[in-house]
């Protein structure tokens, strides 16, 4: 299981890190070229259109995920569960770009503050949303179905024109906060036409009603629980808007998120890998201990990365952004450490093996509720850090209900002490390297070489703890 995974999970990642590298170059430019308050405004755009995502999708490509990844699901019963999600999907969102349409003047004046967003901006953006829906319903059926070289071919290429189109809207047309999404509006139906040729045999003029019915029992349990994710990471934005009434602010905040997406990417190709794999082989009994395995090699290499990336924000900062986008340094850590709890996540497969998604809205709901609170107290406080802190207390609630309810139910062997003691020494080096060290006087280079110092200490501890064998990683790698 961890050969494939790191087959097919190391060419997802390359083709996503080869798409976000490219991002990353555009990262100077979204500084430059927008002002923060358009930031702020592609930000309120994006949790419009993540929330549009989550209840309009139905979550259905969950359940055609689910379905149709077994090794005993026929190829017809492939096909019908696929088609079928695939078109109800096209409708669903049919019916949200009219109805975005019908109500857009309160949408946009809900999303707007100190700077109104532009009515034009909002109307691609929901074109773009609906577009983008239709590109993820068959990118899902690419990866359960692993075609590993189409979903990865597919992906860049989506990322890669679009970064063009962005840029010849922004510099040649003049656009301005249009061009994100105007881009995707002329990008998505290329993309379309090149996963439908992946899949010719796979679509068809089909909706099934049994096979829809099949789905939506699965998935609709999953939209509250969708839902309440998007609260529990998309409140921040909302509070610091209302409460700092700006939307300058919630653009450097943006800023922040937008480097931890790019882990978060790293860790979505492996789960994307992962989670067809357990639903083809979670009844062998070699799984259970493989998962075990891959669980205590995620905590090291995940603790140790989460040290590298967060000890040089802002050198990430100074080198990609300019001086508007610096204080973003204070809250990219914990960024950093949200993104890497939010991984533990595909370790906690034992809810849709078992059918019990009906536990996600209840366990999400909670921690979005306790985000609700932490942000309501810790915003008007301490600003985009106390946004930052209430994220990070709230994702790592959720996972770790998540994961001891998964354990009840398929459970993975590993060593529970151990790995407290590991990570309360990594919360040591975490909070002496980010925050306490810069509170102590002293010039750049002696906080960078004990920055670097702790860095090799901490791997060292890893190591001797046996979170890590570089001896079987590079083994591994090599075969």
């Amino acid at each position: 299981m961890l050969k494939d995974l790191l087959k097919e999970g190391g060419l997802y990642t390359v083709a996503n890190l080869v798409t976000k590298g490219v991002s990353l170059l555009l990262i100077p430019f979204y500084a430059d070229y927008f002002t923060q308050a358009e930031y702020g405004i592609i930000s309120m755009l994006g949790i419009a259109g993540a929330v549009s995502a989550a209840f309009f999708s139905f979550q259905i490509y969950q359940g055609v995920g689910r379905f149709i990844s077994p090794k005993e699901t026929s190829f017809v019963e492939k096909k019908r569960i696929g088609s079928t999600g695939f078109w109800f999907t096209v409708l669903s969102y049919l019916v949200f770009v009219a109805l975005a349409y019908l109500f857009k003047n309160p949408i946009i004046d809900l999303l707007s503050e100190d700077e109104r967003i532009p009515e034009k901006a909002y109307l691609y953006s929901i074109l773009a949303i609906a577009l983008s829906g239709a590109v993820n319903a068959l990118n899902v059926q690419l990866k359960f179905l692993r075609k590993t070289k189409a979903f990865s071919l597919t992906t860049f290429l989506f990322a890669f024109i679009n970064i063009l189109l962005i840029l010849y809207f922004a510099f040649v047309c003049g656009y301005r906060v249009e061009s994100i999404y105007l881009a995707t509006i002329c990008s998505s139906p290329l993309l379309l036409l090149l996963q439908f040729y992946f899949l010719k045999e796979y679509i068809v003029l089909y909706l099934g009603k049994s096979e829809l019915k099949k789905l939506l029992q699965f998935s609709i349990p999953l939209i509250p629980a969708a839902l309440a994710y998007l609260v529990l990471n998309m409140t921040d934005r909302f509070f610091i808007k209302e409460m700092e009434q700006s939307l300058a602010q919630v653009g450097i905040y943006e800023m922040a998120f937008k480097f931890s997406s790019i882990v978060s990417l790293v860790l979505l190709s492996f789960q994307s890998a992962l989670a067809p794999i357990i639903f083809e082989q979670h009844a062998e009994k070699s799984t259970k201990l493989e998962l075990g395995r891959m669980l205590r090699l995620f905590i090291g290499i995940g603790t140790i990365s989460a040290l590298l990336l967060s000890f040089f924000s802002f050198e990430t900062l100074y080198l990609f952004t300019n001086e508007q986008y610096y204080d973003a340094r204070i809250v990219m850590p914990l960024f950093y450490l949200t993104v890497i709890i939010t991984g533990l996540g595909m370790f906690s497969p034992g809810i849709h093996l078992k059918n019990k998604t009906k536990i996600f809205p209840i366990a999400v709901g909670i921690s979005a509720v306790l985000n609700f609170a932490l942000n309501f107290y810790l915003v008007p406080k301490l600003g985009i850090l106390g946004a930052a802190i209430a994220t990070l207390i709230s994702t790592l609630f959720n996972n770790l209900v998540l994961f001891i309810i998964s354990q009840r139910l398929y459970k993975l062997p590993f060593e529970l002490n151990k790995t407290v003691l590991l990570l309360l020494v990594f919360t040591i080096f975490f909070l002496a390297g980010n925050y306490f060290l810069e509170s102590f006087p002293s010039n750049y280079s002696i906080q960078l070489i004990t920055k670097c110092s702790g860095i090799l200490i901490y791997t060292f501890i890893v190591s001797r703890m046996n979170f890590i064998n570089f001896g079987e990683i590079k083994a591994l790698l090599k075969k």
